[in-house]
């Protein structure tokens, strides 16, 4: 029994660190170096917003995987050892797993698709200047709308990071039968 709660606790505090860490390193690490002036000097105005698309869809695996991971350690701790499913980590953890499916398969596609036709590449991106500029619109505007989903997400990882590796309040004091005589 005491491995297994060492080996859930261990679980849930890696998955989390992760997990967190993980959208830490893209937000203000990885993802600032693609739009530099320097980068864009050497490879141009389009492919550094190809090869973020391509690290993006990683990074959307990446939250898949540790979303899923945390709701079965969420449920396996509920399970196993009777631990109660606090409202505000449960609601934190959905939070998170709609975060990263409806970025990964909703809006990560259709950014991918405006940026090839606002740059004219890809299949079935031969565009007039009227689309390119409507394109070019609509990615600023889902753009912003990635960027308040991975705030959001942050925020909540922040949470739920917090939640995994605060140890329960137990009792205040030891009851008198723990005490030998």
């Amino acid at each position: 029994m005491a491995l297994v709660i060492v080996l859930l606790r261990l679980v849930g505090v890696m998955n989390a660190a992760v997990w967190f860490g993980g959208a830490v390193f893209l937000t203000f690490v990885a993802a600032p170096v693609f739009f530099t002036p320097t980068l864009k000097s050497y490879l141009g105005e389009v492919w550094p917003g190809v090869i973020a698309t391509m690290v993006l869809e990683r990074y959307f695996v990446l939250q898949y995987i540790c979303s899923i991971i945390a709701l079965v350690h969420l449920f396996a701790e509920w399970l196993y050892l009777g631990k109660p499913l606090h409202r505000l980590t449960t609601s934190v953890l959905a939070a998170l797993f709609l975060i990263a499916f409806a970025g990964g398969l909703w809006l990560q596609p259709r950014l991918k698709g405006l940026h090839e036709l606002m740059h004219g590449y890809g299949r079935g991106t031969e565009a007039v200047a009227a689309q390119r500029d409507q394109a070019a619109k609509r990615f600023r505007a889902l753009h912003g709308v990635s960027q308040t989903l991975n705030l959001l997400a942050l925020c909540g990882l922040a949470i739920y990071m917090w939640r995994v590796t605060t140890p329960p309040n137990g009792p205040r004091f030891i009851p008198a039968t723990k005490f030998r005589s």
